[in-house]
């Protein structure tokens, strides 16, 4: 199936990508050119709530084609991010080596919308045509005047909140107000997830360097799906469309719910081995995502950094996860001071599900494989606990089974043995419905999930686990911190991970101290099975979202290493010190998110 045969699903209407899999619906008003634009586009004027949630859909496309992205990038986030007009980040290789970006939406590179300045006129031509079917236009001030007050969520950042505040400008510009509130990281994490809001900032950082993982969060019953697709409201919705015959399989739905398309879309591409397919139906995932208009996308991040000149060693991924264990600092002995973020929600390798906590994970904990520095400044897969990275053996079924040995002398940091018993045990706990974690979902893809996980240990240092099918990705799974151990007696304290007292790991570093909401102190494990390669012995990780003062103290020589640097400060640290001042790739997204449940249509 080409990439042209899934462009029949899609249609374009002013130069936008639209996607028809939700039910066509028009709302009220003229448009005729005269003084206001009389509407009645309330939820009472559709039909059904399906036609309401179809005009909802439109209206949050066109809110998105009001937004200056290169603005964005050039003059708030100044760190060379390039505008974004798809959900899935740049970066992204197709079988036959080109970008997944590049073929989505439009197929012509440039996503389901053109992104650049060039096109800012006849985008917010657009959008304004499409608001006016829906909502009051005064044409003399260019203002419409009865689109619901909303309130932005961000979580405390001067960066982000710069970005809300053009948001909330661009917003003003044609008279719809966005007010603003900001949360702690933790508290906002939450009250996201639970729905509580009606527009939020949002980032997504790749946790493989498959587009699935950039797809499967949004099914219904993930703890990542924060738009809360196939949630509340939503679950009930009998509109979208799913026709899969042309990819050999006899599923097409009409008018189905969430979970009845896009919840299926995502299984059948998870259980499909045939990669240039797989892909084809992940673009069309993608598609669907869209088209709700509860994704908008901003721009695809970077990452940009301060690192004292006197550090070497260190390396960060395109994942995000900074290493630190490898580092030494001039004249200052074994120790180094960094940042990266505020309180961690939580160091549970399980339910941990923010990028800053996963870069303390990668310290204290150890999985299967580990991504690794590769001499000419790449990285690959590497066995950590496994003595080696295995192949699958195919089953007449279908499914694959791997067999895993544990190296020699494995320890956890309270100095007992480290078994295969404790990864079967933590896989089975993360995956299951019991635990409820965010990422349990990335277990889909073994046998029995997400309670009869096919994962045994055959002895202490064997685990065998049998997967639905030949996953291409699965190497990278287990470097994952869903994917590392812990053990049954440790974690049945509920509180074990917030205690340096009762937080026992298996990584290069255990915690040693946790002054909470100030820094967290990791120390170099001397039983750790790779602790001759690990040159620091000390890293002090100090918690703070107050940019400015992380600045100042990396200016003053305190810490060594910061990663968020204040936007009224960029030009002058880009230029005062550009041999400390780096900008990594980094695989991800920064995005607006909706609320799929909030009413937007005017009273």
């Amino acid at each position: 199936m080409t990439k042209l045969s899934r462009r029949n699903f899609l249609k374009t209407l002013g130069g936008v990508v639209v996607v028809g899999s939700l039910a066509a619906c028009n709302g009220g008003g003229s448009g005729d050119g005269s003084d206001t634009t009389d509407t009645t586009g309330t939820t009472g004027a559709f039909a059904t709530p399906e036609e309401a949630e179809a005009a909802k859909a439109e209206i949050r496309r066109a809110i998105g084609l009001l937004f200056d992205r290169t603005y964005i990038c050039e003059q708030i986030a100044q760190a060379d991010q390039i505008p974004a007009s798809t959900f899935v980040c740049q970066g992204v290789g197709e079988p036959d080596g080109s970008d997944f970006m590049h073929n989505a939406g439009r197929g012509n590179g440039t996503g389901y919308y053109d992104a650049g300045q060039e096109a800012l006129a006849a985008n917010f031509e657009a959008a304004v045509d499409v608001l006016k079917k829906y909502y009051t236009y005064d044409e003399g001030s260019g203002m419409f005047t009865d689109f619901p007050t909303m309130t932005y969520l961000y979580n405390t950042s001067e960066s982000h909140k710069a970005i809300g505040e053009y948001l909330q400008s661009a917003l003003a510009g044609v008279g719809i107000t966005m007010n603003m509130e900001n949360q702690e990281w933790a508290t906002f994490l939450n009250t996201r997830k639970d729905g509580n809001y009606s527009i939020a900032r949002n980032g997504w950082i790749m946790d493989y360097t498959d587009p699935i993982c950039m797809l499967d969060m949004w099914t219904s019953g993930s703890g990542n799906n924060d738009v809360q697709y196939g949630k509340g409201a939503h679950a009930d919705l009998a509109m979208y469309n799913l026709d899969l015959t042309p990819w050999g399989y006899d599923t097409k739905v009409e008018n189905g719910t969430w979970a009845e398309t896009f919840d299926v879309l995502i299984d059948t591409i998870n259980k499909c081995s045939d990669q240039p397919k797989r892909f084809e139906m992940m673009h069309l995932a993608e598609d669907i995502l869209m088209d709700t208009g509860c994704l908008c996308p901003l721009y695809y991040y970077t990452n940009p950094y301060l690192l004292n000149k006197d550090v070497e060693g260190f390396y960060v991924t395109p994942l995000g996860f900074a290493h630190f264990e490898k580092t030494t600092v001039a004249g200052a002995g074994d120790s180094i001071n960094v940042t990266y973020g505020s309180e961690p929600d939580t160091l549970d390798p399980a339910l941990n599900s923010a990028v800053d906590g996963a870069t303390t994970l990668v310290h204290t904990f150890a999985g299967l494989s580990k991504w690794d520095l590769q001499p000419d400044g790449t990285y690959a897969i590497a066995p950590e606990c496994a003595q080696e990275m295995v192949e699958g053996v195919e089953n007449e079924d279908g499914t694959v089974t791997y067999t895993y040995t544990l190296r020699d002398g494995l320890t956890w940091s309270d100095g007992q043995p480290l078994t295969a018993h404790d990864f079967e045990f933590a896989w089975k706990r993360a995956a299951s419905d019991e635990l409820g974690a965010d990422y349990g979902e990335m277990y889909s893809v073994i046998v029995g999930y997400p309670n009869d996980l096919a994962v045994t240990a055959t002895d202490d240092k064997t685990l065998e686990v049998t997967t639905t099918n030949l996953i291409a990705y699965w190497d990278e799974l287990m470097a994952f911190p869903v994917f590392y151990p812990v053990r049954e007696d440790v974690v049945s304290n509920e509180s074990w991970a917030t205690d340096p007292a009762t937080y026992v790991c298996n990584g290069p570093y255990s915690i040693s101290k946790w002054d909470h909401n100030s820094v967290i102190t990791l120390t170099k494990r001397d039983d750790y099975w790779d602790a001759a390669n690990i040159s620091m012995s000390e890293i002090n990780w100090y918690l703070s979202d107050d940019h400015n003062t992380n600045l100042a103290n990396w200016e003053n020589g305190d810490w060594h290493y910061i990663d968020e640097i204040p936007t009224n400060e960029m030009a002058r640290v880009k230029e005062q010190y550009a041999d400390q001042y780096v900008v990594a790739p980094y695989a991800g997204t920064y995005y607006v998110c909706w609320n799929v449940n909030t009413e937007i249509l005017p009273a």
